[in-house]
């Protein structure tokens, strides 16, 4: 009976796990038993000396799928906070203390700040630390979300890192946002030139680029989705492009420039026609891409056709080496049966 029940609670894990892992049953299961993790908690507190307010937060980024689960935030006029909280603590402790202090003295109204916290995460494009654990990084761009929503010159702010699942969340209670991804969400939005302005304010720097067409094997422009990786031309000449050229090496010998890798922000299609297409390109830059509709885009994936071809040209050298040697045995033969 107890192995039952066991085989009844693992079934529930795999279904809620299907949620998060776009239906692969392979991960999902992976998920149930804790093998696979797709979820940071970056545990956060701060205090602004400025305006005497302390502050705890974690946020989850899905670091698989690139989107921020959620984000549960805690302020307060009482700098004690900062002091007694502990990001070393598991997030599950963090999470319930959070909930918890919400109802103790000294609480201010933090609805406001979360929502700028989680749109700040996004626009600073901080995914790329979170994935690689680049805990300086993350604790500088962090310092910077704050002390300008502080209006602040300097913030003390310690930020640790912890691997969670999605399944974990599900089950401890915490709400999660799952983006569902699709072209239609990104069409709903009429007003073009609201979006356009929201986009470019959030961003430190916005580069003028164009996208690499692939006719053939490209993703229609209409699929791409926020995250897809693709090839872009950088065409500006300020000096935000030349830094990041340089940086990849995207310069040949003769000056002319390759195609750096870009990561789908947003797309915004135009009423008369035409899509306006962001994607990041270094931390806080955008590429601002004008492309007609129905275009392929070339997506920046390792391409496969090179090994194989040079893996070709191995194998037929190996063949005539091994003919050429056969030719001298033969002839070395007949020579011994004529002498």
């Amino acid at each position: 009976m107890q192995e039952y029940n066991s085989l009844q609670e693992k079934a529930k894990l795999v279904d809620i796990a299907l949620k998060y892992t776009r239906g692969d049953i392979i991960k999902a299961k992976e998920m149930a038993s804790g093998q696979y993790m797709d979820i940071m908690a970056v545990k956060g507190k701060f205090y602004v000396d400025k305006k005497n307010v302390a502050g705890v937060f974690i946020a989850f980024f899905n670091f698989i799928q690139e989107y921020v689960a959620n984000v549960a935030c805690l302020l307060s006029s009482e700098p004690g906070l900062f002091e007694k909280t502990r990001v070393f603590d598991d997030w599950k402790s963090l999470y319930r203390d959070i909930g918890a202090g919400r109802k103790g003295p000294g609480v201010i109204d933090s609805q406001n700040f979360t929502y700028y916290l989680l749109d700040s995460f996004v626009s600073y494009d901080v995914f790329p630390d979170v994935q690689e654990k680049n805990l300086v990084e993350l604790t500088e761009a962090v310092k910077d979300i704050l002390a300008k929503s502080f209006g602040a010159g300097s913030v003390r702010c310690q930020i640790e890192l912890e691997p969670a699942s999605s399944v974990a969340l599900d089950i401890a209670g915490v709400a999660i946002d799952v983006p569902s991804g699709t072209s239609k969400e990104v069409n709903e939005v009429a007003n073009e030139d609201e979006r356009i302005t929201k986009l470019e304010s959030e961003a430190r720097y916005i580069v003028e680029g164009s996208a690499v067409l692939a006719p053939v094997k490209g993703k229609n422009i209409s699929d791409l989705n926020p995250g897809d990786k693709i090839r872009v031309m950088l065409t500006g000449k300020d000096a935000v492009s030349e830094k990041i050229l340089r940086l990849v090496n995207a310069y040949g010998p003769d000056g002319s420039r390759s195609s750096v890798t870009g990561r789908v922000k947003a797309k915004i299609p135009f009423e008369k026609g035409g899509i306006m297409l962001y994607a990041f390109v270094a931390k806080g830059v955008l590429a601002k891409m004008f492309e007609e509709e129905n275009v392929r885009i070339m997506l920046d994936v390792p391409s496969q056709e090179a090994p194989a071809e040079s893996h070709f040209m191995e194998n037929r050298a190996t063949y005539l080496i091994a003919l050429v040697l056969g030719l001298v045995v033969l002839a070395g033969l007949i020579l011994l049966q004529l002498l």
